[in-house]
């Protein structure tokens, strides 16, 4: 996508000075959306931004005051310690903005999940769909395998529409790119940054799913060969159809 949206909304993205952070603000801006951004550092090319901590719960609420749309990307990434890294972001903080959003009478809550919810199953076990369930081996896949279920409860008892992306691998850098390439799975994972940018166009825009819903969608790329994942839910619900295979869609060199 690249004109306007016929309906600009207010949208907040936590995480928004991160690498995916950047690419969602820039497209949604691109698309004429007003966003703000919440992040530990200040937001390359936003004007409105906060600079906060997830644990800091007055300042989410304030972050999440006045928007129709909130972008959860903020997390401790990979696997940590669970008390000691992974409780406060990726547990404490979720809940903040889950709550806030509540309070705040959002529309839609995109939370960003992860394929290592799934990882259990076994890359080879055929396609993993969303029916099968979550199969966590990681203490940071278990704390994205909760966020599905805040998310589904957010929607069901308080009204939200709501989105649990589990996100491919977007390389954010030449090295991560090398890192990909050799992995038995990368290609067959990996998401674009174009890509990336259409997803999230489409979690913001798309009509579906509504009020009191809640859908679990996987997100790469188109895979050069054996689809790993099912990714007919984000067709089927947001309109989701990736156009790169890798290595498209890269910013920067793999070598």
């Amino acid at each position: 996508m690249s004109e306007k949206s016929p309906k600009p909304k207010r949208v907040l993205v936590t995480g928004s000075a991160g690498a995916v952070g950047q690419i969602v603000c820039h497209s949604l801006r691109r698309r004429g959306h007003s966003v703000r951004g919440f992040d530990l550092h200040p937001t390359p090319g936003l004007e409105d931004f906060i600079v906060g901590d997830l644990s800091d719960r007055p300042r989410v609420q304030a972050a999440v005051e006045g928007m129709e749309t909130v972008v959860h990307l903020a997390a401790r990434r990979d696997d940590a310690d669970f008390v000691n890294d992974l409780l406060e972001p990726n547990v404490r903080g979720l809940y903040h903005v889950c709550d806030a959003a509540r309070r705040a009478e959002v529309q839609r809550l995109v939370l960003a999940s992860s394929l290592q919810v799934v990882e259990g199953h076994g890359w080879n076990a055929g396609t993993i769909r969303i029916e099968d369930g979550s199969a966590p081996t990681n203490h940071y896949a278990l704390t994205k395998a909760w966020a599905e279920l805040l998310g589904d409860m957010y929607a069901h008892c308080y009204g939200l529409s709501v989105i649990s992306a589990r996100i491919g691998w977007l390389p954010r850098n030449s090295q991560e790119a090398r890192q990909l390439a050799m992995h038995e799975i990368g290609p067959a994972v990996y998401l674009s940054h174009d890509d990336a940018k259409q997803f999230f166009e489409r979690c913001v825009e798309s009509p579906t799913p509504g009020p009191s819903e809640s859908a679990i969608v996987f997100v790469t790329s188109r895979p050069p060969d054996r689809e790993i994942l099912d990714l007919d839910p984000a067709h089927r619900i947001l309109g989701y159809t990736p156009r790169n295979t890798w290595p498209e869609g890269l910013p920067f060199p793999v070598d």
